[in-house]
């Protein structure tokens, strides 16, 4: 028996979460100089929901003195676990777990326990977790490590917001730009390499943004046919729903998981976000 943890970078569904027993640590979001912590004492909607009404919330990674209580519990027990976080690239969580975990190392020598960048975020590596997670299921421990070493970097993600307003307040993009791009509806189409969210494409309408993703999974046709797509949506369950039904016009995926994208990319990005995840390797 061993344990797979993750945090709630992932954005998975409750129903995975249970059907996979995994464990989740909350990463952490600031409103109004108030802390809370992500799907625990506050949840995706109401992080939404202050933005909508002005406020820019901050993110903040897991605390060490909370990777340290998981991490020797589970040592203590001696379960081995393997823990999938959130890209190293987008939060210190990665670079925290690994120095809390070579300290736990010379307190216990024969614990089993291995840390994975998964070089993902959002639903990309909910997508992640969840692949490993079945894996898992039929395989020894040291067959999920070694196999969910050979799952990163293949993972594409693919972002698109609402508004630029979001990323404005921020500081990810100027005032200037956030006005002409609102003002014209041009809107990026991002994705994430070796772990870092970058832009890749500007298009005019939400609509054509949508086609332009749907483009892009079409030109990967079996290898989505024959896998698992996750779609990932800033509090508009909608724009989900329309996005599923227009790649379902080119493309049956094996499995659709739709979800709400929690604080970690969220608070940043604002809410009508839409990201999509699937194995294009």
């Amino acid at each position: 028996m061993f344990k797979i943890i993750t945090d709630t970078g992932a954005d998975l569904t409750q129903d995975q979460i249970v059907e996979y027993g995994l464990e989740l640590l909350p990463l952490g979001v600031i409103i109004d100089n108030e802390e809370f912590l992500d799907g625990e004492t506050i949840q995706p909607k109401d992080v939404y929901a202050a933005m909508r009404d002005g406020k820019t919330p901050k993110t903040f990674q897991i605390e060490a003195a909370r990777l340290e209580h998981c991490f020797r519990q589970h040592l203590e027990s001696e379960i081995p676990f393997l823990y999938l976080a959130f890209s190293g690239e987008l939060s210190g969580t990665y670079q925290t777990a690994v120095m809390v975990g070579n300290a736990l190392r010379e307190e216990y020598p024969d614990g089993t326990f291995h840390i994975l960048d998964t070089r993902a975020a959002s639903v990309g590596q909910g997508l992640f977790v969840k692949t490993v997670a079945e894996y898992g299921q039929e395989h020894t421990y040291e067959e999920t490590v070694s196999y969910a070493s050979t799952l990163v970097g293949k993972i594409r993600h693919l972002f698109t917001v609402e508004s630029l307003e979001y990323l404005m307040r921020g500081g990810r993009v100027s005032k200037a730009s956030a006005f002409i791009g609102d003002l014209l509806t041009i809107l990026p189409l991002l994705t994430v390499e070796d772990g870092k969210l970058v832009p890749i494409e500007k298009i005019r309408g939400h609509k054509k943004v949508l086609r332009r993703i749907t483009e892009w999974m079409t030109e990967s046709k079996p290898i989505v046919e024959d896998g698992d797509v996750f779609i990932g949506h800033g509090d508009d369950p909608e724009k989900a729903d329309q996005f599923e039904s227009m790649l379902r016009e080119h493309v049956t995926p094996r499995h659709v998981t739709k979800t709400i994208v929690g604080s970690a990319i969220g608070a940043h990005t604002g809410p009508g976000l839409l990201v999509v995840a699937y194995f294009e390797a």
